[in-house]
């Protein structure tokens, strides 16, 4: 079965975060805090004793019957 998705939402940086881009120009990045974030895909699974788990590597979606996992478009963009 195929499902289709779409995120978009906000979020406040601090001012003096470093903006790192793509060579098409494209804010792929921003480092803060010295640690560097960037948008992956993730999911969350819980059980149905309330434990939760997070998967986001490849080996994990494999191993969990996710497959072929894709995503249109996914990038910072300066507001």
């Amino acid at each position: 079965m195929k499902l289709d998705f779409k995120v978009s939402g906000t979020l406040n940086v601090p001012e003096d975060a470093i903006k790192h881009y793509d060579v098409a120009g494209k804010l792929y990045a921003l480092e803060f805090n010295d640690t560097m974030y960037m948008l992956q895909v993730c999911l969350v699974a819980e059980s149905s004793d309330g434990e939760y788990e997070m998967i986001h590597q490849y080996d994990e979606m494999l191993s969990n019957n996710i497959n072929d996992l894709r995503y249109d478009e996914a990038e910072f963009s300066e507001g």
